[in-house]
């Protein structure tokens, strides 16, 4: 019998936030026989969230549920990662539980930010523990890449070097000085379009830009902001080429394209300087300070009784996700 579904068992509940990431430098590689390409990429979780939170309670049948709020409208429903994520989770560790997951989306969809995968990740951290139970490292990672090239990324939220389809992550020493602004123009960029139409031809083992090696310090990287997609894309929409001219304007030293887009990525040589910019900011879209994470966060807010199994379970996971990837 689970620890869940025995008859004391009450309903047991955590919330955490969904940190989005952005990727500082992006090089995609040639296509793979499995229709994905590789990529080599700078990634960095910052501190804009979602809030997800996850409620458990004992169920002869298992059952998962996913609503979703806030200012991004994205389809909740059984078709949501995060309520993939759940049921993944739920056959793992051979349990059966009726799960609720909640989303208020804060992150915005089809910017590059990685909201969804961020999600996903965060209920594989919080639900074993949830449930009483622990997932193996190794186990947390097969879950993770079966949904989403991002996924295992937020596992731990640590600077990463990913490589792969994105899934491959070594862990990076530094993270880049200065401070980010984050621009996201109201149009929105399809990822399956940017990859077909807005990369130039690849060739083997080639990225789409000059190969450039890798930073080995935070100096480096920060001379080094470039994105195989930011040509195409800005050919194509107009307000990401806005948003990256409106960032230089107000003092940006770099500017780079996160993912495949549409959000834009300024860094600043300080956080007055940051300020400065946000306050200025007249479009195109909404701008923002972003601070870099180290770390996943750990759940804000949990029922009596399993805030301890809930963070331990959390902790356990980003401390040997790599060790085991």
């Amino acid at each position: 019998m689970s620890k869940l579904s025995k008859p004391r068992s009450a309903t047991r509940q955590a919330t955490v936030r969904a940190p989005a990431k952005v990727n500082l430098s992006l090089r995609v590689l040639a296509k793979r026989a499995d229709g994905y390409h590789d990529i080599d990429s700078l990634m960095f979780a910052i501190s804009l969230y979602d809030t997800v939170t996850v409620s458990v309670r004992a169920a002869s049948r298992s059952s998962v549920s996913c609503s979703v709020s806030g200012p991004e409208r994205v389809p909740g429903g059984r078709s949501n990662l995060a309520a993939r994520a759940a049921v993944a989770v739920l056959a793992a560790l051979g349990e059966k539980a009726a799960v609720s997951i909640r989303l208020r989306k804060e992150i915005p969809s089809g910017a590059g930010l990685g909201g969804g995968s961020s999600d996903a990740a965060a209920v594989i951290r919080v639900l074993p523990g949830l449930l009483g139970r622990r997932l193996p490292p190794r186990e947390a990672v097969r879950i993770a890449r079966s949904l989403g090239a991002d996924v295992p990324f937020f596992l731990r939220c640590a600077p990463a070097r990913a490589t792969g389809i994105g899934d491959v992550l070594e862990p990076l020493p530094w993270k880049p000085a200065g401070v980010l602004v984050l621009a996201v123009p109201r149009e929105r960029v399809n990822t399956a379009w940017a990859y077909r139409a807005a990369l130039p031809r690849l060739t083997s083992r080639r990225s789409a830009s000059r190969v450039t090696p890798f930073p080995r310090s935070s100096d480096a990287a920060e001379a080094w902001f470039f994105n195989d997609f930011q040509r195409g894309v800005e050919r194509s929409f107009d307000t990401v080429r806005g948003a990256r001219k409106a960032l230089l304007g107000l003092g940006a030293e770099r500017v780079v394209l996160s993912g495949s887009g549409s959000a834009v990525v300024g860094s600043f040589k300080d956080t007055r300087a940051a300020a400065r910019a946000c306050g200025q900011w007249q479009g195109p879209g909404q701008a923002r300070l972003a601070r870099v994470l180290l770390s996943a966060p750990r759940p804000v807010r949990c029922s009596p009784g399993n805030t301890r199994s809930a963070s331990r379970q959390q902790v356990k996971t980003v401390k040997r996700v790599k060790r085991d990837a």
